[in-house]
C-alpha cells in the first residue's frame, strides 16, 4: 500500500514539473525554437507539396496552409489551393488526402479550412461560402451545416458547440459579430455585435472591364488586424480576445459571461514617415514586377496586369497619406493557449532580418508570468493558430524557410523550446 501511494506522489509530482516546464522556459527570456529533424523526415516535400507554386492571382495560394493536431498526435492540414485535407502522422510523415472537389454534401465546392478537432474526435473544416463539413478522424464525412454568413473566425468549444465571428452587409456598413452555434440542433446565440465603415479608401481597389475586383489594403490597415480573435479556454469556454485594447472576455458555450480581464504585450508602435515611404518604395518595385510579368503573361493575363498595373499607379500616392493609417497599432498581434494553459501574448514587431519576436505568458486568469522573446534560424515565425500549435510541450508548425533557396519553401515542422 506505501508503495502504490508512492507511486501516486511521485506521479503528481513529475506531472506538476512537466506543466511547469514552459512557463520555466518563458521566465528565462529567451526561447530558442529548435527543429526537430526526424520530425517529417521520410517526406519528399516536393510530393508532398506539389500546389506550393500556386498563386494568389490563379485565386489559390500555394503557401497557405492550417493545421489542427488531434489527441493522439495526428495531425491535419488544408491548403488554399486543393479541395482536400492531408494527414500526417505523429512523426510528421505524409499519409494520405482525403475530400474532393465535388456538389455534394460530403464534398467541397471552395477550398476548405480546418478550424479544429470538436471532442477530440471529429474534424471541422469551413469554406468561404459558409458550409461547415465535419469528418471523423479516419476522413469519414460525418455532417454539414450550413451559415448564413461569412466565418472569419472560430473557436471549438464543449458540449457541441462552436463560437463564429461573422460578418455581414447592411447597406453601407458592415455588421460583426460573435454567435455560440450548438451543431446539434442548429440554434445560434449572439453574445457581441458591431457595426463599422467599409475602409475601401484604405485600398489600393481595382475594378476589371471583364467584371470583378481586387483590393489590397494599406499596410496594417485591414480590419483583421482589429477585429475580435476567437479562442477556447482550457476548460472549454470562449475567449474573445479584442487585439486593441487587450480586453477578453470569457463566456460559457452557453454564451453566459463568466469573466473579464486585460492583457498588454509592450509599447504600442507607431507608424513613421519613414515606415510610409518604406512601404510607397515597395509597392513602386511591386509595379515593376507586375510590368515585367506582363511581357511573358497571355493575352488574357496580360490585359488583367495592364488594368491592375494602371489602376495601381493612380493610386499609389495612398502609401504615404499619414491619414489613412491608425496612430497606432494594436496591442497585440496573436494569442493563444500553450499546451501548459498558459496564455500566451503576441507583440507587434517591424524590426527587419532579426526574426524575433516578443511574447507576454499570462495565467489562463491574467496574472502574467513572464516576458519572452522567441527566435529561430531555420524558420521565418508566423504565429498564427491556424500555423502554429502547441503540443504537449512542443510545438507543431506549418512554417517558411528562412532559406528562400529551397525548390520547396515550406515545411511542416515540429519545435522543441529551448533557452
Amino acid at each position: 500500500m506505501k508503495r502504490f501511494v508512492l507511486a501516486i506522489v511521485l506521479l503528481l509530482a513529475f506531472q506538476l514539473v512537466n506543466s511547469q516546464n514552459l512557463a520555466e522556459i518563458y521566465k528565462k527570456n529567451k526561447v530558442v525554437l529548435e527543429e526537430d529533424p526526424t520530425f517529417g523526415a521520410k517526406n519528399d516535400w516536393k510530393q508532398v507539396f506539389y500546389d506550393v507554386s500556386a498563386t494568389r492571382d490563379q485565386g489559390m495560394d500555394g503557401m497557405n496552409k492550417a493545421i489542427v493536431v488531434s489527441p493522439d498526435g495526428t495531425i491535419f492540414m488544408s491548403h488554399h489551393s486543393r479541395h482536400s485535407i492531408s494527414v500526417f502522422d505523429k512523426d510528421g510523415n505524409y499519409v494520405r488526402d482525403f475530400g474532393k472537389k465535388g456538389g455534394k454534401e460530403s464534398d467541397f465546392i471552395y477550398m476548405p479550412t480546418v478550424i479544429g478537432i470538436m471532442d477530440g474526435k471529429t474534424i471541422v473544416t469551413t469554406a468561404v461560402d459558409g458550409r461547415m463539413l465535419f469528418f471523423d478522424l479516419n476522413g469519414n464525412w460525418a455532417k454539414t451545416v450550413r451559415l448564413d454568413f461569412m466565418p472569419l473566425d472560430n473557436a471549438i468549444l464543449k458540449n457541441g458547440k462552436i463560437a463564429i465571428l461573422g460578418r455581414t452587409s447592411w447597406t453601407t456598413k458592415f455588421r460583426s459579430f460573435v454567435a455560440i452555434k450548438d451543431i446539434e440542433t442548429g440554434k445560434e446565440k449572439i453574445i457581441w455585435d458591431k457595426f463599422s465603415e467599409g475602409v475601401g479608401s484604405k485600398e489600393i481597389v481595382v475594378k476589371y472591364k471583364e467584371g470583378g475586383m481586387s483590393s489590397q489594403s494599406l499596410p496594417y490597415t485591414h480590419s483583421g488586424y482589429t477585429r475580435p480573435k476567437l479562442l477556447a479556454t482550457p476548460d472549454g469556454n470562449l475567449a474573445i480576445v479584442f487585439p486593441e485594447s487587450g480586453e477578453i472576455l470569457i463566456y460559457s458555450p452557453e454564451g453566459n459571461k463568466l469573466r473579464t480581464f486585460s492583457v498588454t504585450a509592450g509599447p504600442r508602435l507607431s507608424i513613421t514617415e519613414q515606415d510610409r515611404e518604406e512601404y510607397y518604395k515597395k509597392a513602386l518595385e511591386g509595379i515593376k514586377s507586375m510590368e515585367q510579368a506582363k511581357e511573358k503573361a497571355d493575352e488574357k493575363q496580360k490585359s488583367y496586369l495592364e488594368q491592375t498595373i494602371a489602376q495601381t499607379k493612380e493610386q499609389v500616392k495612398k502609401y504615404l497619406d499619414s491619414s489613412l493609417y491608425p496612430e497606432k497599432l494594436p496591442t497585440l498581434s496573436q494569442v493563444m493557449f500553450d499546451s501548459d494553459n498558459n496564455l500566451l501574448v503576441y507583440s507587434f514587431t517591424k524590426d527587419k532580418g532579426e526574426n524575433q519576436f516578443w511574447v507576454y505568458t499570462y495565467s489562463p486568469e491574467g496574472q502574467k508570468i513572464a516576458e519572452s522573446s522567441f527566435v529561430s534560424d531555420k524558420c521565418n515565425l508566423n504565429f498564427s493558430s491556424s500555423k502554429f500549435q502547441f503540443f504537449k510541450g512542443n510545438v507543431i508548425a506549418v512554417q517558411t524557410l528562412v532559406d528562400q533557396k529551397s525548390e520547396v519553401p515550406i515545411r511542416l515542422v515540429k519545435f522543441n523550446l529551448k533557452n
